[in-house]
C-alpha cells in the first residue's frame, strides 16, 4: 500500500468516527427541542452535557475533524441542529487553541521575568498559568451547543421566512438570544455563566459600533473571550454552511472577510482571530477543493495545502496515476495551479462520478 492510499485511508477513518458523533449529536440535540416544545421549555440537560463531552474529548485529538463533514441544510430543523453542532464543535477547537497559546505566553512571559528578578535559572519551574480549566472549557461548549436554542420558542414562519424581516419581525427573532434562550436555560435551572452567556450575547457587538448587533447595552469590553468566539464561529458556520436556497461560499474567503471586518479593533480581539485562523484557515484534509485551471483535488494535507489532482481540466476523472502537489510551492504562483476561492470545498460524495476508479473505494470507505 502506498504512502498517498495509507493516508486517505486514515482520513477516512477520521471522517466516519467524526460522521458517528456528529450524527449522534444531532439526535441527542433534536430529543432535546422535542422536549422542549413539549413542556414548554424542559429538557435533559445531562444528555447535551454528555454530547459535549464527547464532542470535546475528540476535538482534543483532531481540532479539524468536524470540518471534514458536509453541512448540507434541507430544512429549518436540520438547520437549527447543524448550527448549533457546528458551532459548538468549530468554537470548542477555537476555544483550546485560545486557551493553549494564552497560557503558554503567559508562562513563557513569567519564567522570563522570574529569571530576569532572581538571576536564577526558571526553566526548571513547571508552568503554573491556566486560563480556562477543562471543566470550564466543557461548560463554555455546552453553551456554544444551546447559543441558538431560543429559536424553540419564536414562530417557525419567521425563520422560515426567506424575504427580508419587517422590523416588528426582526424585533421578534432577536429575543431568541438574550430573552427566550435564556427563559429556556432558566426553567431548567441553569444558572452557569459558562452556559448562559454564549446563549445571551452571542449576537453583541465585538467592536465600538459594529452594526446590527444586540443587545446593545452589552459593550464590547464586557464580552468574555469565550462569548466572542461563539460569535465568530456561528458566523463562520453560517457563512460556509449549505441550505436549499443558500449556496455554501468558499470557507477561505470567509476567513478572510472574518478577519478584515475584525482585524485591529483592540488587542483581546486580535488574539482571539489568530487563535480562528489557526483552526479555521486551511482546508481540511478530506475534502475536494477546485483549482483555477478546472481541476478538482482531494486534500491530503491542510498545511500548504498537499492535494491530489482527481480530474482534468474539463473536470473528467485522471486515468495516469497523479502525484501530490504542494499548492504552497512558489513555483506555482504564476500558473492556474492555484485555488479558486470562489468555489466552495465540497465533499467526496459529492463528486463520486469524478473520482478516479482507483481511488473510489479508499476514499469513500
Amino acid at each position: 500500500m502506498s504512502d498517498i492510499t495509507r493516508k486517505i485511508k486514515k482520513i477516512a477513518v477520521q471522517k466516519k468516527e467524526a460522521s458517528a458523533r456528529y450524527r449522534k449529536a444531532k439526535e441527542n440535540l433534536a430529543n432535546s427541542v422535542t422536549d422542549i416544545k413539549r413542556t414548554g421549555g424542559v429538557f435533559d440537560i445531562q444528555l447535551l452535557q454528555k454530547t459535549v463531552t464527547d464532542m470535546f474529548n475528540f476535538l482534543t485529538q483532531n481540532d479539524s475533524a468536524f470540518t471534514y463533514l458536509t453541512k448540507d441544510i434541507s430544512s429549518y430543523e436540520d438547520y437549527l441542529y447543524n448550527r448549533s453542532v457546528n458551532t459548538c464543535a468549530i468554537g470548542t477547537a477555537i476555544l483550546n487553541q485560545y486557551n493553549q497559546r494564552l497560557a503558554e505566553i503567559v508562562n513563557n512571559y513569567l519564567a522570563n521575568l522570574l529569571s530576569g528578578t532572581s538571576g536564577k535559572e526558571s526553566d526548571s519551574l513547571p508552568d503554573s498559568f491556566i486560563n480556562y480549566l477543562p471543566e470550564e472549557i466543557l461548560d463554555m461548549s455546552t453553551g456554544f451547543m444551546l447559543h441558538d436554542i431560543g429559536n424553540v420558542l419564536i414562530p417557525a414562519e419567521l425563520l422560515k421566512k426567506k424575504g427580508k424581516l419587517t422590523n416588528t419581525e426582526f424585533a421578534i427573532v432577536k429575543t431568541h438570544s438574550y430573552e427566550k434562550g435564556i427563559e429556556i436555560l432558566e426553567k431548567n435551572g441553569i444558572n452557569n455563566p459558562f452556559i448562559l452567556n454564549p446563549v445571551r450575547y452571542h449576537h453583541c457587538a465585538l467592536f465600538v459600533g459594529e452594526p446590527n448587533c444586540y443587545p446593545e447595552e452589552k459593550l464590547p469590553t464586557d464580552l468574555p473571550a469565550y462569548v466572542k468566539i461563539c460569535k465568530l464561529a456561528d458566523i463562520y458556520d453560517a457563512m460556509t454552511s449549505k441550505r436549499a436556497y443558500h449556496e455554501a461560499l468558499n470557507p477561505i474567503g470567509v476567513v478572510k472577510d472574518i478577519f478584515l471586518n475584525y482585524a485591529n479593533k483592540d488587542s483581546s480581539l486580535q488574539f482571539i482571530l489568530h487563535s480562528f485562523l489557526k483552526i479555521v484557515g486551511t482546508y481540511p484534509a478530506g475534502s475536494i477543493l477546485s483549482l483555477q485551471n478546472g481541476q478538482m483535488c482531494y486534500v491530503l494535507i491542510s498545511d500548504g495545502p498537499v492535494v491530489l489532482p482527481l480530474t482534468d481540466s474539463h473536470g473528467a476523472a485522471l486515468t495516469a496515476k497523479p502525484e501530490p502537489i504542494d499548492l504552497a510551492d512558489e513555483r506555482l504562483v504564476e500558473t492556474t495551479l492555484r485555488i479558486d476561492p470562489q468555489k466552495p470545498l465540497k465533499s467526496p460524495i459529492e463528486v463520486y462520478d469524478s473520482l478516479p476508479a482507483n481511488l473510489k473505494e479508499h476514499i469513500l470507505n
